[in-house]
């Protein structure tokens, strides 16, 4: 078992964003009944798949032949970057509001949401997301288990968000093309 300190604080952030998940999945109503496409489904089940390797990891001694060791120090960073994710994926549920949907797409009276963290970053929960994934490999310190949700986790995201954006785009027209023009996708846009 590889039980640190490290491997704990990544065990709660994981059920907290759980928490913040399930919370806000509840407020959305029948949205959640929307279809996605089979790549879709697809890759949301490879993301919740991956997160097997990390309970592997720590649980059994299976993959103990992929350890690495990193410096207390930066490892810590990874504490850091996971906090940040968990705070940000919280804030851009709860700045989305009724808006938020499981599917890409623009379902029923879903308005473009321009405030608060939006008001900066178009995908800030994928920006969430991204911190996850770079924070994991300095917190579980196995080439698998830190590894594999960057590896799943960018092929979802280099595949989502164009159907994302097409959407947005194709429901809010001048309107989202603006906001593009004013907010990075990712990161605020340096003005």
């Amino acid at each position: 078992m590889n039980v640190t300190v490290f491997a704990i604080i990544y065990v709660i952030c994981a059920a907290t964003a759980l928490y913040i998940r399930v919370i806000f999945m509840t407020r959305i109503g029948d949205r959640k009944a929307y279809k996605s496409s089979l790549m879709d489904k697809l890759l949301v089940f490879l993301i919740v798949a991956s997160m097997v390797a990390p309970l592997a990891y720590i649980l059994t001694p299976h993959l103990n032949f992929a350890n690495y060791a990193i410096p207390d120090p930066v490892a810590w960073l990874g504490a850091l970057l996971i906090v940040a994710s968990l705070l940000l994926l919280w804030r851009s549920h709860a700045d989305l509001g009724v808006n938020f949907a499981l599917t890409p797409g623009v379902h029923g009276e879903q308005s473009l949401v321009k405030n608060g963290v939006y008001r900066h970053v178009r995908h800030p929960m994928y920006t969430s997301l991204w911190l996850w994934a770079f924070s994991m490999p300095l917190l579980l310190h196995n080439l698998f288990a830190g590894a594999i949700f960057l590896v799943v986790f960018g092929s979802f995201y280099v595949a989502r968000v164009p159907i994302e954006e097409a959407h947005m785009a194709e429901k809010f027209g001048e309107e989202y093309e603006e906001y593009m023009e004013n907010t990075g996708r990712l990161l605020p846009r340096l003005k």
